[in-house]
């Protein structure tokens, strides 16, 4: 499966930056992420919210996070985890007690932890700024898409269009936006910065704006490809970079391309712009 295969590259590709690149510090760090990260997505398999694969890559994202992340990564996944979860409607049924819901498994979490978890590692061995804004900005779409998803969605009901041509559609239908929704994902995306912000205050106003607008684009690349391309079946060549383990383009990989979006466009206006 396409999830365990994700498990094993990001398994490996810890192991070989924390030998290679780690050095005191960092090394405790890394050992405390493990124990946290652990009893965490122990505590999530137990409970139901996650698969097997999918709590191995729960763990294997905390690791990452925060081991690689330090503090900042950490929070910023906390904020987006914590955030997300208290606004779904999954959270409490209607007698106010907690759902039990069908596990997640480890593509759902690597859809919106992938391109953190890249640019993390990447930033642990450069210390290139620029790439910890590029984590950002795709935690930052993570958070507005799905803010947007549950509002508008869920919480809200209004009226709904469809991002390509404005046609009204049911809530939640694939690729619809409306007003709640947008705004909701607005102040996802503006949350994260935020929250950047306070962890890294030496930060300019342009990083800030850049992490919530980079974010907040990323959520309309979703709902294209949601409306345009998601269900359909891939092609050969799509089929081959998923490792012929996924035949539909479904909202996984929407998400996946969103937030590589997200992260490769604030990556590259860093670069030519400066921070």
């Amino acid at each position: 499966m396409l999830d365990r295969l994700l498990n094993i590259f990001f398994f490996f590709s810890l192991l070989f930056v924390f030998l290679i690149f780690s050095e005191g510090q960092e090394q405790l760090r890394f050992f405390i992420a493990i124990v946290l990260a652990s009893l965490c997505g122990v505590l999530a398999f137990v409970l139901n919210w996650l698969s097997l694969d999918g709590a191995t890559a729960a763990v294997l994202f905390g690791i990452i996070a925060f081991g690689f992340g330090g503090i900042t990564g950490a929070v910023i996944v906390l904020a987006f985890f914590v955030s997300s979860s208290l606004i779904s409607k999954d959270v409490f049924d209607e007698d106010g007690f907690l759902e039990s819901n069908s596990r997640r498994d480890g593509l759902q979490v690597w859809s919106n932890g992938f391109w953190f978890a890249i640019w993390v590692i990447i930033w642990f061995i450069t210390e290139n700024f620029a790439f910890m804004i590029a984590a950002a900005s795709s935690m930052a779409f993570a958070t507005s898409d799905t803010w947007a998803s549950e509002v508008g969605g869920h919480r809200v009901r209004g009226k709904t269009w469809l991002i390509t041509n404005f046609k009204k559609v049911a809530p939640s239908t694939d690729g619809a936006i409306s007003v709640a929704g947008t705004f909701a994902s607005l102040i996802g995306a503006v949350f994260i910065a935020l929250i950047f912000w306070l962890m890294e205050m030496d930060s300019n106003l342009f990083v800030i704006l850049l992490i919530a607008i980079c974010g907040f684009l990323g959520s309309f690349v979703d709902s294209l490809f949601g409306a345009t391309v998601q269900g359909k079946s891939l092609n050969r060549f799509g089929k081959a970079i998923f490792a012929n383990r996924m035949s539909r383009f479904d909202n996984n990989i929407t998400n996946w391309v969103a937030g590589g979006s997200a992260s490769v466009i604030a990556r590259i206006l860093v670069l030519f712009i400066g921070q």
